[in-house]
């Protein structure tokens, strides 16, 4: 509450040096007379104490000298002026509202009062109450032209546009004549209906500037959009006797061409430029923007000609990113099939502008879906180097590493992926990366590490199914902590209630803790005992560890034959992971701890 008050603060700086009438003056006024002259000493001492105070950023104390200054002289006006900017601050609005009110009353020649009661207007949608302040402050400060400026905007927004239109042409006088100006008076009077008098607003502001063809071009293109055509060719010709080469005068003929039909001149003058090394980039890819969309609606004709227009000036302007952009958005619309056309291009953008994130993921993301690991890598390589922050470009350059068995390097990017993570960081991917750290650590043996990672990753996502199934299994394989291994391994199956290896994650804990039925049951749905031989060799989510796990459960739920046969199969299938003591399993027909 005290104060945080820059506009407090800043009141007598601004009104020192914003209007020489906006000085705080000591009014005279009925109240004022009425004081004993000790009083106002008093008033006049103390006053100038708060606004010491104020200035020091003591405003407390500040404050409560204003408010023995009101007891002093209610109606001192610079009084009422500074406790209402404390009010304000402390949101006390309707008290605030009545001090300004009362002060503008007792002083209303000071605009500096009235600007702060107009703000306050606006600030709470009584536009009508700030109109009439404004409308005070440019009679009392008539040179202002940023009164004038808020002034017309409110005529317009209160549909007064004649007064609008009157107080621009105050504007001019203090101004002179500007562009923006004479545009705003042409809109305005062509939205009253009075063309004639909109058209002449552009002739006066040609014959202020008679060598600034984009004002002669203005009147051009507003003949040409009410359809007075003849009328904007004779002003094209009149711009073009002047300045040829005017670029801004090409468009407009391209756009006049259009409107009259002339395929031909349209198309001769767009190629033109199109082609012409002295168009500005912006231009021609204006120009292509709209070649593409236009001729594509034709596919027979317009394809090729599309495609051979994007060759010609892929051809000329090589580095030209708005073409190369445009050749992949036409890719990417028209031509989706032409993966490699595409990824070039975009591989083309990276190489000419690094820091355009837009296309290095797009890449990485292509890469990642279609397995590329070796490409994957060397664009999050790229990406590292260019944008470090990123967390994407470790994350995927981390994949890409663990894909093609490079652990150290792997470890290495996630774990300076880790440093890169922000508050705002997708919980998801922060989540996988520290849980396929957890996934690397454990493969390198570092099982303490590998079990703070998995932690950490059920921080940022707490129904990580795939970390839940690791953590778990991973603890029922040292036997221990198998309560808590029960439990996230059940969390993952009613996450994933189909998946296979989760299941199997799931009967082997219960039969860690002796609990062989509950196993049988769901390791049932994992390896059924009527399923044949082939299919449970051919089927991806079966491998030889899966396989002997559901021979032991059925030899302790005293399942001799079935137990065999899943030993048998897992010695078949093979694969890491199956314990030394299968072959002894097989042999005595009989479970066998490690």
């Amino acid at each position: 509450m005290l104060f945080t008050l820059v506009l407090c603060s800043c009141g007598s700086s601004k009104r020192s040096t914003a209007l020489s009438d906006a000085v705080p003056q000591r009014v005279v006024n009925a109240a004022r007379e009425a004081l004993s002259e000790g009083d106002r000493q008093r008033l006049e001492y103390y006053y100038l104490e708060a606004s010491k105070q104020k200035m020091l950023g003591n405003h407390a104390a500040a404050y409560e000298l204003y408010r023995y200054c009101l007891d002093i002289c209610p109606d001192a006006p610079e009084v009422l002026f500074d406790l209402a900017l404390y009010h304000l601050g402390m949101r006390e609005d309707s008290l605030a509202l009545q001090r300004l009110q009362r002060a503008t009353e007792l002083d209303p020649r000071n605009t500096y009062y009235r600007e702060i009661l107009a703000s306050y207007y606006l600030d709470h949608n009584k536009t009508k109450e700030a109109l009439a302040q404004l409308e005070d402050m440019a009679m009392l400060t008539p040179k202002r032209s940023d009164v004038l400026g808020q002034l017309t905007r409110l005529y317009i927004a209160q549909d007064r546009l004649a007064e609008a239109i009157h107080t621009l042409n105050r504007i001019e006088l203090l101004e002179g004549k500007m562009a923006n100006v004479s545009y705003q008076k042409f809109a305005l009077y062509k939205e009253l209906g009075q063309e004639k008098k909109a058209f002449a607003e552009l002739e006066s502001l040609c014959k202020e500037y008679p060598h600034e063809m984009s004002y002669r071009l203005a009147i051009g293109n507003q003949l040409m959009a009410v359809d007075r055509l003849t009328e904007a060719q004779k002003v094209y010709e009149q711009v073009r006797k002047i300045d040829p080469d005017n670029a801004s005068l090409k468009l407009s003929m391209l756009e006049y061409y259009h409107r009259t039909g002339a395929d031909s001149l349209f198309t001769g003058l767009r190629d033109s430029l199109l082609y012409a090394t002295a168009t500005p980039s912006e231009v021609r890819t204006t120009l292509l923007r709209d070649m593409v969309t236009g001729e594509m609606q034709n596919d027979s004709v317009g394809r090729p000609r599309v495609m051979a227009t994007l060759d010609s000036l892929d051809h000329l302007f090589p580095k030209d990113l708005d073409i190369l952009q445009l050749r992949a958005a036409y890719f990417a619309t028209y031509d989706k099939s032409n993966d490699s056309a595409f990824v070039e291009v975009m591989d083309r953008v990276i190489d000419l502008e690094p820091e355009n994130t837009q296309a290095l993921f797009f890449l990485i993301q292509y890469y990642g879906q279609r397995q590329d690991f070796v490409r994957l890598e060397n664009l999050c390589r790229r990406g590292v180097l260019t944008h470090p922050e990123e967390l994407p470009c470790h994350y995927y350059l981390g994949i890409a590493c663990y894909q093609q068995d490079k652990k150290t390097e792997a470890l290495q990017a996630f774990s300076e992926g880790i440093r890169q993570k922000k508050p705002d960081s997708r919980p998801e991917m922060v989540s996988d990366l520290y849980g396929i750290m957890g996934d690397l650590l454990h493969e390198m043996g570092r099982q303490q590490e590998c079990f703070a990672a998995y932690d950490s990753c059920l921080v940022y996502q707490d129904d990580n199914a795939s970390c839940l199934n690791n953590y778990a299994y991973y603890l029922s394989l040292q036997d221990k902590d198998l309560d808590r291994a029960e439990e996230m391994s059940y969390r993952s199956i009613r996450l994933q209630p189909d998946n296979k290896t989760f299941l199997d994650t799931y009967a082997w804990i219960l039969f860690m803790k002796g609990r062989y039925g509950e196993a049988q049951a769901y390791m049932n749905k994992v390896c059924p005992p009527e399923a044949d031989d082939s299919l449970l060799l051919s089927d991806p989510y079966i491998g030889g560890v899966v396989l002997e796990h559901a021979g032991d459960i059925a030899a302790m739920n005293d399942l001799p034959d079935q137990a065999l046969r899943f030993w048998q199969l897992a010695e078949k299938a093979g694969g890491d992971g199956i314990t030394a003591v299968l072959p002894k399993k097989i042999k005595l027909k009989k479970y066998v701890k490690e």
